[in-house]
């Protein structure tokens, strides 16, 4: 019997393991035969979560086919690691310039679905400076994006990305409505 793919769910900034979106995704594939989701709350520093999950990762791909998907700042984690470890990735209106978005943010912060605060700094701007990917893997990326994303402007991703495969609807909003509409693309993707 063949294992299982693992796709790891990589949340975005101040969310945790629980989001909306992780658990409609394991929701859809509880009884799926090829793949298994997995979700964890990431630590609120950027350097600690790529820790966290660099640690699943090189655990897990011993043994099976690792994915990611990758939801706003996680989209960004996600990039850096499937250029890391050649992974393919989902990702669903995902950051870009995380190092430049998150100077509108420096000070005290506090993960409203934790309780964890914490300061966001040079060091931790620089943090996420670090794992910039310049260039891309094409083939590695479905991009999920909607227009009406109140948060990251879409059409940065738009360009990033230019050449995987991008999926933008109009409308829509930063949690991205009727994602499980896309949840068969993303295993096509994976498979």
């Amino acid at each position: 019997m063949k294992n299982k793919k693992l796709i790891i769910y990589i949340h975005g900034w101040n969310s945790h393991k629980k989001a909306r979106k992780a658990v409609l995704i394991a929701d859809e594939l509880k009884s799926n035969i090829d793949f298994e989701v997995c979700s964890l709350t990431l630590h609120h520093h950027p350097r600690e979560a790529i820790s966290q999950l660099t640690e699943i990762i090189e655990m897990e791909r011993k043994n099976r086919e690792v994915c990611l998907i990758g939801s706003s700042l996680g989209g960004y984690f996600s990039v850096y690691l499937a250029e890391k470890y050649n992974l393919k990735a989902a990702m669903i209106n995902p950051a870009v310039w995380a190092y430049k978005i998150f100077k509108n943010n420096m000070g005290k912060n506090i993960n409203g679905n934790t309780g964890v605060e914490y300061i966001v700094d040079d060091e931790w701007v620089n943090s996420l400076k670090e794992i910039f990917i310049e260039k891309i893997t094409h083939e590695n990326y479905l991009v999920l994006l909607q227009t009406g994303d109140e948060t990251l402007n879409y059409e940065f991703a738009e360009k990033y990305f230019k050449g995987s495969k991008i999926e933008i609807d109009e409308g829509g909003n930063h949690s991205f409505e009727n994602l499980e509409s896309k949840i068969p693309n993303i295993l096509d993707h994976f498979s």
